[in-house]
């Protein structure tokens, strides 16, 4: 039997959001590799993945022992391969792999850091140049969209031929047939401006506006405070007895029992995980017709929408609760075969294990 390859991720944090949730779920399908993960930040004082990580050994060193930790960590291990996580990460491990040479350097990139609207964008532009220079000189870098891809072609000038499109999967179960539940609507992300609450609210303002009885159900982790201006927003378009808010769920599959549509009007995104797991779940996905998330969503019933134009989505919305759900079961079907067909995570994890072997084939 062929050796397994040694591995070692490494991440900034251990905080549930979709790249971390994504690794959660990729290791457990890996056949071929021995991994490990460093974070510099196990999160234990919030909504953390290291209860899904099972066997995998995680190690953590604190900010101002991190880089001399991991150094020796990569040395003592002799990894085959270390597998860097967000830009952090990347220039971490980059420095490293330039006094130890010992290891291929693979680096993921899960968004168009530093573009987004509210975004801290000079914490990027202040490691941009030395960001790109590690892009470059790595042995190669997956991007987890087609969007992704461009943008690193056209703005980081990364060669193309380095780079290579690996989407997020999503573990593809039996599951019953939903039915309609009171024309609910959910929205479920990270709650940070360029997500498009603002537009959800909006478009629930004008469903009540047309006397259509619906609910809305929001949740998420309020990362920067931005909660306020969405509860603002309710107050004053008077939607408080049609909105319902809930903490970040740790079991999304919790949020997705309790909704219809879910509607997503994101301004910008890096793939968009938790539409995938949406149409897993057998839930009818509305959402912005924006690249990455166009490159998935199969477009049934006009259900990518222009995000600017809340007044039209919420006429779509309630055509749809006027048919007695026969829409919404055509949208769920040839959504779901989509990514069933194509997003698997066994998929997923099956491709970055064959990009792991020809980088150190190189």
């Amino acid at each position: 039997m062929q050796n397994k390859i040694k591995v070692l991720h490494v991440v900034p944090t251990l905080k549930r959001d979709g790249a971390e949730v994504q690794l959660s779920k990729i290791f457990k399908k890996f056949n071929h590799t021995d991994l490990e993960l460093f974070t510099f930040d196990m999160y234990e004082k919030g909504d953390s993945i290291i209860s899904d990580l099972g066997e995998t050994k995680v190690t953590s060193a604190g900010r101002f022992s991190s880089f001399f930790y991991l150094y020796k960590l990569i040395k003592k291990n002799d990894f085959k391969l270390v597998h860097s996580h967000l830009p952090k990460s990347d220039i971490v491990v980059g420095i490293i792999n330039k006094f130890n040479n010992s290891f291929s350097h693979i680096i993921s990139v899960h968004a168009q850091y530093g573009t987004r609207k509210g975004e801290n964008k000079l914490k990027y532009n202040l490691t941009n140049f030395l960001w790109k220079y590690i892009l470059n000189s790595s042995e190669g870098v997956i991007a987890i969209s087609e969007k992704i891809k461009s943008w690193l072609i056209s703005d980081k000038g990364i060669n193309n031929e380095n780079i290579e499109v690996i989407h997020y999967g999503v573990e593809i179960k039996e599951r019953n047939k939903k039915n309609m539940m009171n024309n609910s609507v959910g929205m479920a992300a990270r709650i940070l401006p360029w997500k498009g609450w603002d537009k959800v609210i909006q478009t629930a303002y004008f469903l009540k506006k047309e006397g259509v009885e619906f609910n809305l159900k929001l949740a998420g982790s309020d990362d920067v405070g931005y909660l306020n201006n969405i509860k603002n927003l309710i107050n004053e378009y008077d939607l408080d007895d049609y909105v319902e808010i809930y903490d970040h769920f740790s079991n999304i599959e919790e949020f997705f029992e309790k909704i219809d549509i879910f509607l997503f009007l994101s301004e910008s995104e890096g793939f968009g995980l938790v539409v995938l797991e949406a149409i897993e779940n057998n839930v009818a996905v509305v959402c912005s017709n924006i690249s990455p998330l166009n490159e998935f969503v199969a477009n049934v019933s006009d259900c990518l929408v222009d995000r600017d134009n809340p007044k039209v989505i919420a006429s779509l919305l309630e055509k749809y609760f006027k048919d007695n759900q026969k829409e919404l079961n055509i949208i769920k079907k040839f959504q779901k075969e989509k990514i069933v067909k194509n997003f698997s995570i066994d998929k997923t994890a099956n491709r970055i294990e064959k990009f792991y072997i020809n980088a150190i084939n190189v």
